[in-house]
């Protein structure tokens, strides 16, 4: 991402978007009530009666709500039209943006940036890039993009191999190899930023597909990694072990996995050194208690104002006593361990009183009106 603040005042902020995980960043540091100008679409009747059309035109809307799937490569913005062409009537209308790679923005914010958002940006601007996952065995295979934000299961087929001493088993494998290469050949074509790929399965197969793979790709790394079977139960597996984290190089990702595992360690056998949801973290960071703080990426996109500001002053406290803030993707592998934990949980640097009898009801509810809706 690009970007750069156009005022002196720093309410300002032009942005560009230069790949799938800068929208991703933008999704978490957009709030309600930004004005956001960009370049759109509208559909607009020219005269009374009349067809409507479709129109280029610049629009400024009031961010209301925003949408963000992985995979899509789009963020949806919604809000109500406050500047545009007079002639068309469209003022005071609602009005949706589609961001995708490629495009630019300017976003006011009357009352500045805070320093948490423009740590965030400065941190996540870079593209982490993606991992084909190819999970195969003698019965199945799929075929995963792997981003930091999750995956996507992008094709999944049935094989028929015969059994050992079946005169058409070798014509088969064949067949079975140049129909997975010349599947990843074509993604790897249509996706500009695969890292390197991951073949998974059990025994020897995927060694033999790996090899038909690398006829036909040698700019990409292969590496192999041993699971029970192959297929979407595959895919899954080899996430679970790493690897495609590793290739990624997202050090971000590693860590926010990591501090999560270290945390659910420690809630079994020092419950008092972990703070839980947002009240105790908040509670936490103002005394300076807290050395690490791991945060579901939708509680930074909460359109509640109010909360989304309590949130903020949580992050500059535990950045102002020199704690890490770590940030997990909502459609990441784990994402749902800490959705259970209220969404948001700390390391503390020493015990503080919190109540961890009363945790299920109430943090679980708070993960939910805050993050889920």
């Amino acid at each position: 991402m690009k970007y750069e603040f156009i005022d002196n005042k720093k309410t300002v902020l032009k942005i560009k978007i230069e790949n799938i995980d800068d929208l991703w960043l933008l999704y978490t540091i957009l709030q309600k009530g930004d004005l956001i100008t960009m370049k759109t679409l509208r559909d607009v009747k020219q005269s009374e009666g009349g067809k409507s059309r479709r129109l280029p035109m610049t629009l400024t809307i009031s961010l209301s709500h925003m949408e963000f799937q992985p995979f899509t490569n789009k963020l949806r913005i919604r809000g109500i039209v406050k500047e545009g062409p007079d002639k068309f009537g469209i003022l005071g209308s609602h009005h949706t943006l589609s961001v995708g790679e490629g495009d630019e923005l300017i976003v006011f914010r009357e009352e500045g940036w805070d320093q948490s958002t423009i740590k965030r940006m400065e941190k996540y601007k870079k593209s982490f890039g993606s991992v084909l996952i190819v999970a195969v065995d003698y019965d199945e295979y799929s075929i995963a993009l792997f981003r930091r934000q999750g995956y996507k299961i992008l094709v999944s087929n049935d094989l028929h191999i015969p059994g050992k001493g079946d005169e058409s088993r070798e014509k088969a494998i064949t067949e079975a190899i140049n129909e997975i290469a010349s599947l990843v050949l074509s993604i790897i074509n249509r996706e500009k930023d695969i890292f390197g790929i991951v073949i998974s399965g059990p025994g020897f197969f995927k060694e033999v597909v790996s090899e038909g793979i690398k006829n036909s790709i040698n700019k990409l790394t292969i590496v192999l990694e041993n699971t029970s079977m192959g297929g979407v139960y595959g895919i899954k597996e080899t996430i679970a072990k790493g690897k495609p984290t590793e290739i990624l190089k997202d050090e971000e990702l590693k860590k926010s996995l990591q501090l999560l595992e270290n945390i659910l360690i420690k809630l079994s056998v020092k419950p008092e050194q972990v703070a839980i949801g947002l009240e105790e973290c908040k509670n936490a960071s103002e005394i300076g208690a807290v050395s690490d703080i791991l945060i579901l990426d939708e509680l930074l996109s909460n359109q509640d104002l109010e909360r989304r500001k309590e949130i903020e002053e949580v992050l500059n406290n535990v950045e102002s006593f020199g704690g890490r803030v770590v940030i997990l993707p909502s459609c990441s592998e784990a994402s749902e361990k800490l959705y259970g934990l209220g969404s948001i949980v700390c390391l503390l640097r020493f015990p503080i009183s919190t109540n961890k009898a009363d945790f299920s009801s109430s943090t679980k509810n708070e993960g939910l009106s805050s993050s889920r809706e």
